[in-house]
């Protein structure tokens, strides 16, 4: 029989609920004390460790962190901000069953081991395994005039939902209401992955989606697009030795994004941009974030550019001590350092990834040509310097 679920669960939590997790005999550890979301709570969420890659709310099978997941959307709050009343509510509903500790890659991910499970071997350089470099972008014009660079993760998406090689596409989406609020998004159809395109620069819990195209959509073919600390929380699911590896079993792309830092909502958006610089997150309707310079765009005019070290004490502190820019886990890496403006450097590393970005390419959704020396040096570059010592000023 089901354990039976303690406390009053929300509706709004049950579309997220991963029902069959009640039925799993929670084994204990070897040698390994058992931990609950206190722990969490004092070893990753209140030093400033947790990434927001929201894998501990899709795993949890009491939905105890739905609560977590309302307080994101609280434009007043920092993401890792739990108050007093949420924590005790999370408390009441938690049946200390670990799931959300050990699934949390701050906790248990090993990239080691991860890139032994998925390449056989652990990369000796920066860039992680890389079969081949591009320099790329979209072939359909409305996607490439929208894009944040080359337009190429909606191209591959486009691709993977028009063949049928996924069903369901989870990413990030702005709210309307404040605006360029990000939240994990669950895209069926073709026409709608442009709400997609457009950095955020600000933390989305995008692992959520996931399980939102599970068990709300009830999908089993799963493209996802998402930065390094998204990507380790996904794979969390699959090495931890009490993962919920329905997760990574439902992924059949990911598409992982370069990523130099993100910043708080309430910090970039709430304290930089609207009442230093009386820019409305609803006005903008783009920012380019460079290793140099952050631009911000309102009515397709250039509003604000300061250099990047104004924002830097806004950095979130899990960001800072993230050593991964070219997202060493994904099939395919994307981005926009190393190519010219309007197009994507992409990295090619899984076998996976590979055949769809060629079929891509073949069936005309990319139009892709090899990444210069001088291109690839410049990702290189980077990606060193974060490897060997996180962001710097």
């Amino acid at each position: 029989m089901p354990r039976k679920i303690k406390g009053n669960i929300p509706k709004c939590a049950l579309k997220y609920f991963p029902r069959e997790c009640i039925n799993l005999k929670v084994n204990k550890l070897s040698g390994i004390k058992e931990k609950s979301f206190s722990d969490l709570m004092k070893e990753v969420i209140t030093p400033g460790l947790c990434p927001v890659c929201g894998t501990c709310i899709a795993v949890c099978p009491y939905n105890a962190l739905i609560l977590r997941e309302e307080s994101f959307k609280r434009s007043e709050l920092h993401e890792l901000e739990i108050t007093r009343d949420i924590y005790k509510s999370i408390e009441d509903l938690c049946e200390q069953c670990g799931f959300c500790y050990y699934n949390c890659p701050e906790i248990m991910f090993s990239l080691e081991k991860a890139e032994e499970e998925e390449f056989g071997t652990v990369a000796k350089d920066e860039l992680g395994h890389v079969q081949k470099a591009y320099m790329a972008q979209a072939a359909d014009k409305k996607i490439l005039k929208n894009a944040q660079c080359g337009g190429v993760a909606t191209a591959l998406l486009k691709y993977t939902m028009e063949n049928e090689l996924v069903d369901a596409a989870v990413g990030v989406t702005s709210t309307e209401h404040p605006g360029w609020k990000p939240k994990p998004t669950v895209i069926t159809e073709p026409k709608d992955l442009h709400k997609f395109q457009k950095t955020k620069y600000t933390p989305a819990a995008t692992v959520i989606g996931v399980t939102s195209a599970l068990y709300e959509r009830v999908r089993s073919k799963i493209a996802v697009v998402a930065t390094p600390c998204q990507v380790r929380g996904i794979w969390t699911t699959n090495i931890s030795p009490k993962g919920y590896s329905k997760i990574f079993q439902s992924i059949k792309l990911i598409i992982g994004l370069f990523c130099y830092g993100t910043y708080s909502y309430n910090d970039l958006f709430v304290k930089f941009l609207t009442k230093k610089h009386g820019i409305t997150p609803l006005s903008v309707n783009k920012i380019d974030l460079d290793t140099e310079k952050m631009r911000v765009y309102v009515n397709n005019e250039l509003k604000l550019e300061v250099h990047r070290h104004q924002l830097h004490k806004y950095l979130r502190k899990s960001c800072s001590d993230c050593r991964d820019f070219t997202n060493r886990l994904a099939d395919v890496s994307l981005g926009g350092v190393g190519s010219p403006e309007k197009w994507t450097t992409v990295l090619i590393r899984t076998e996976r990834g590979k055949k769809i970005f060629e079929n891509a390419v073949k069936e005309g959704y990319v139009k892709a040509k090899p990444l210069s020396d001088r291109g690839l040096e410049k990702v290189k570059g980077l990606a060193r310097l974060k490897l060997k010592e996180g962001i710097t000023d």
